[in-house]
């Protein structure tokens, strides 16, 4: 009888530390599907926006420096010229459209820990090189990466 009833406390140990290790693996998903899709959606965003773009405004943009901020010239609905900015506040990466706050761009679960944006050009061109830290955390799991991207404006050639 008493090997009966170890034979049983081993199997529900095991049971419990399989569902255990299911339920952290889990999380551990959620993390990082929430870490790459906020990375996807804001480089996707990004990109279109400094496609579309036929300049940098120099003097309302950071390069170089953590946090940095983006500000594009480009044209609005009827032709008319506009601004689209993109900045850190309070570690959410933000997006202002012609001056007007339109959000953040990543989820809630996710934070900014790098943006850092860099001006290449050249007498032909212009390109915005862009390096981005981003920490997803759910309860006590949190993940992090960085990503990179460097993009030409197409209304600068």
């Amino acid at each position: 009888m008493a090997i009966y009833a170890a034979i049983l406390s081993i199997l529900t140990i095991v049971t419990i530390n399989s569902t255990f290790s299911g339920i952290r693996s889990f999380a551990e998903f959620r993390v990082a599907r929430d870490l790459n899709s906020s990375a996807a959606s804001l480089l996707e965003r990004l990109s279109r926006e400094i496609r579309t773009a036929y300049a940098i405004e120099i003097n309302q943009s950071s390069f170089g420096v953590n946090p940095g901020r983006l500000t594009l010239k480009t044209k609005g609905i009827g032709g008319a010229d506009t601004t689209v900015e993109f900045y850190v506040e309070n570690g959410n990466l933000k997006i202002k459209e012609g001056g007007v706050p339109m959000g953040a761009l990543i989820s809630s679960s996710t934070a900014v820990t790098n943006f850092t944006i860099r001006s290449l050009s050249n007498p032909n061109s212009i390109a915005v090189k862009t390096e981005l830290g981003l920490t997803a955390t759910r309860g006590s799991i949190s993940k992090g990466g960085n990503f990179y991207s460097t993009i030409l404006l197409r209304g600068s050639y």
